[in-house]
C-alpha cells in the first residue's frame, strides 16, 4: 500500500505542483489548503507524513504540529515543514512544536523533501503512551478589591516569561466581565472573544476552534484571548464551557495566565481550583489588605492550600504607612515580592498600549517581574 502523504499548504499552485511531484514518486496526497480541515482530515484518515507550510489563513500552522504531536494516536506520523520562512528563530520554533525537519523552499527544495520523506517512513513508528502528552501550566491573577494593579502584572509577567522561556507558547486570558482591560492596555481589538467562543461550541471543546479565537502572537512574545467587548456580550457568556476553555487550553499552550481582576464567582472558581498557582495582588492600604484577607479566607475554604498562593504587594500609591510586616499579618501569607511605586510609568505605558516592561527595560521594576516569572517557571516544573 502507498504511503499517505497530506501537504498543507495555503498557496493553491504549490498543493497542486507538489501533489503530483510526490504522486509522481508512488505517494497518495491529499491536499488541504487550511488548517482545521488539515486536523478534520489526520482524525478521519491520519497519514503517513505530514508536509506542512505554517503560514495558513486560519490558524497558525505550528499549533496545528503542536496539536499532533500532543496526541498520541497522531505519535508515529512524520511532519515536514516547508516554508519560505528560514531564519533560525523560524527553524528552531518549528523544530521545537514537533516537526521532524524544516526545509526551505527554494529550487531545489523538492529533492531534498522527498529525501527526508524518505528517510521518514524508513524509520520506525513511534509511539508515545497518553501520559507523555504535554500539559501546559494554569497561573490565576486575582486581588480582593479593584485598582490593584492585576492587569498589570498579569501582562508584564507574560512578558517576562516570553524573553525568559524563549518559545515557549503563552495565553494571557481576559476573565474579568463583563468588561476587562487586557485588551486595552495592549491596544489589541478583536471580535474573537471567550464569550462568542463558548457559543460556538457544537458537541464539546476542540483545539482547532480554540485556535481560531486566539491572538496570533504579538510582538511582545505572548498571545491574547479576551473575555468579552462589552457588557451585552458578556451577558451571552456559556458558564458551562468555560471549564472545558481552559481544559483544552491547558493542551495547547506552555503557559495559561489567566486575568480575573477582583472577579470570585462560579465562573472563576473553577479554574483558579485547576491553577498550579493562584497570584493574589495586593496594595499597601488597609482596605484593601482586608479584603485579601477575605479572598485567602474564600480560597482556603474552597480546599485550596497556602502553599498555592503568591502574595504580590503592588504599591500603586506612594507615600503608605501599611508596612510589609502589617500585610503579612492581617493576611497571614507572606509576601513573595513587591511592585515598586511606580505609578506615572506604569501609566505611561497603559497610554502607550505597551507592557511596561517594553516600554521601561531598564526600570527596577522590570526585575520584580522576572523574579515572578521564574517562580512560575519553578512551579511549573514540579508540577510536571
Amino acid at each position: 500500500m502507498a504511503a499517505r502523504i497530506l501537504v498543507v499548504d495555503a498557496d493553491p499552485a504549490t498543493l497542486s505542483w507538489l501533489s503530483a511531484k510526490l504522486e509522481t514518486e508512488g505517494y497518495a496526497v491529499s491536499a488541504i489548503d487550511n488548517g482545521d480541515a488539515a486536523w478534520q482530515s489526520i482524525v478521519s484518515a491520519p497519514p503517513d507524513v505530514i508536509v506542512l507550510d505554517p503560514t495558513l489563513p486560519d490558524m497558525d500552522g505550528l499549533a496545528l504540529v503542536r496539536r499532533v504531536r500532543q496526541d498520541p494516536r497522531y505519535s508515529g506520523i512524520g511532519i515536514v515543514i516547508l516554508s519560505r520562512r528560514a531564519e533560525p528563530d523560524d527553524i528552531l520554533a518549528g523544530l521545537n512544536a514537533g516537526a521532524d525537519h524544516y526545509i526551505r523552499k527554494r529550487p531545489g527544495g523538492d529533492v531534498e523533501l522527498i529525501a527526508k520523506i524518505r528517510a521518514q517512513l524508513a524509520q520506525p513508528r513511534k509511539v508515545v503512551a497518553p501520559t507523555a502528552v504535554k500539559r501546559g501550566r494554569v497561573f490565576s491573577f486575582c486581588s480582593g478589591k479593584g485598582g490593584t494593579g492585576t492587569t498589570s502584572v498579569c501582562v508584564n509577567t507574560a512578558y517576562a516569561l516570553a524573553a525568559l522561556e524563549r518559545g515557549a507558547e503563552i495565553v494571557v486570558v481576559d476573565m474579568v466581565f463583563p468588561m476587562g482591560t487586557v485588551a486595552l492596555s495592549l491596544g489589541y481589538e478583536s471580535p474573537k472573544t471567550v464569550a462568542r467562543l463558548t457559543n460556538a461550541v457544537k458537541d464539546q471543546m476542540e483545539p482547532t476552534l480554540v485556535e481560531k479565537f486566539v491572538s496570533q502572537p504579538l510582538r511582545w512574545g505572548f498571545r491574547v484571548l479576551i473575555g468579552a467587548n462589552d457588557p451585552q456580550e458578556a451577558s451571552n457568556l456559556n458558564v458551562a464551557q468555560v471549564l472545558p476553555l481552559f481544559e483544552t487550553l491547558k493542551t495547547m499552550y506552555d503557559y495559561v495566565l489567566v486575568d480575573f481582576g477582583r472577579t470570585l464567582s462560579r465562573i472563576s472558581l473553577p479554574v483558579i481550583e485547576m491553577s498550579n498557582g493562584i497570584i493574589v495582588i495586593v496594595t499597601p492600604d488597609i482596605s484593601t489588605v482586608r479584603a485579601t484577607r477575605t479572598v485567602v479566607e474564600y480560597l482556603e475554604k474552597h480546599d485550596i492550600e497556602p502553599s498555592r498562593l503568591i502574595l504580590i504587594n503592588n504599591r500603586t500609591v506612594g507615600r503608605v504607612w501599611t508596612t510589609v510586616e502589617d500585610i503579612e499579618r492581617e493576611v497571614k501569607l507572606p509576601l513573595n515580592a513587591t511592585v515598586p511605586y511606580e505609578l506615572e510609568h506604569m501609566t505611561m505605558a497603559i497610554n502607550a498600549a505597551s507592557p511596561f516592561m517594553a516600554k521601561f527595560p531598564n526600570n527596577s521594576a522590570c526585575m520584580t517581574f522576572q523574579d515572578l516569572a521564574r517562580l512560575l517557571i519553578e512551579r511549573g516544573k514540579k508540577a510536571l
